[in-house]
């Protein structure tokens, strides 16, 4: 199971950097040694999933990266609302949960994407402290931190967190 996570952190890794890079023009840097970032001062959110597993991602980010996400994200250079900036970091984790189930349980796999939302402080507790996390990754971005954190509920029989092989 630890080579598992260890492979479900790489996809995360990668499919992070990817879209970060692709959808809001950021670029991000691995920072696996750092300790987990402060998430009471961060902006949490979190999209759920059901289908060949079911669970939860959540991204962390520092709130000072907001404005820039935001603005990236929608091609603009004026200032950007806190509202225009929330649904920027709910679009950023829908992108990348779309884009790392497929990664982790096979692209032939289904799964329903709830709607993102940004969590509440006493809630991102909670669910911190409640749960163990399936893999975690740490980024570093010139404006400031990302975390992102799979929790999965019920992997299931013979469910893998490998990404899948490509076919010949």
């Amino acid at each position: 199971m630890t080579d598992q996570i260890a492979e479900a952190k790489e996809t995360i890794y990668q499919v992070a950097e990817d879209v970060l890079e692709k959808l809001a023009f950021l670029f991000s840097f691995r920072e696996e040694e750092r300790g987990p970032m402060d998430y009471g001062s961060a902006v949490v959110a979190s999209v759920s999933f059901t289908g060949q597993f079911k669970g939860r991602l959540l991204m962390a980010v520092s709130s000072e990266m907001l404005p820039e996400l935001a603005a990236n994200m929608l091609g603009i250079e004026e200032e950007t609302s806190p509202e225009e900036q929330r649904d920027a970091l709910k679009e950023l984790i829908n992108v990348i949960c779309g884009n790392l189930l497929p990664e982790i349980a096979g692209r032939k796999q289904l799964f329903n994407v709830n709607t993102p939302r940004i969590l509440p402080s006493g809630e991102i507790e909670a669910i911190i402290s409640d749960k163990n996390p399936a893999a975690t990754a740490k980024l570093a971005l010139e404006e400031g931190q990302c975390d992102l954190i799979l929790y999965l509920d019920d992997a299931g029989p013979g469910v893998s967190l490998e990404p899948e092989t490509p076919e010949p």
